[in-house]
């Protein structure tokens, strides 16, 4: 049984931090514009705006990093400015590795497989 979680982060380019205006669009061209949350209660706030509009199903289990509490997962595995991993039985598997901002996920889904292969 695999679990999968997106867990939503520190905002990278909040606009009263390091605002730049190209950093990220949503699905119709419009530019992410967002406070960086100071509050686990305003992060929450923004993670379920940006499930309902980048459009992740209710199957994919959200997490919040807690800024109320030094956002831990940031600090425990430095996820920014995107990464994809796999935690299994509280140890690091996988890390993904950017490149130009993007990933390509096919190695995940490889790494997926072979491991499910050998299982």
């Amino acid at each position: 049984m695999n679990d999968f979680a997106f867990v939503y982060i520190e905002e990278a380019h909040a606009t009263d931090e390091w605002p730049i205006s190209s950093s990220r669009y949503t699905p119709d061209n419009q530019i992410v514009s967002v406070e960086q949350p100071k509050l686990a209660s305003e992060r929450v706030k923004l993670a379920r705006r940006f499930t309902q509009t980048f459009g992740l199903g209710t199957e994919m289990k959200v997490l919040v990093d807690d800024p109320e509490h030094s956002n831990l997962f940031e600090v425990a595995y430095s996820p920014w400015p995107i990464r994809l991993y796999v935690i299994e039985n509280g140890m690091m598997r996988f890390i993904s590795a950017p490149t130009d901002c993007a990933h390509d996920v096919s190695e995940l889904r490889a790494w997926l497989e072979k491991r499910h292969e050998s299982k």
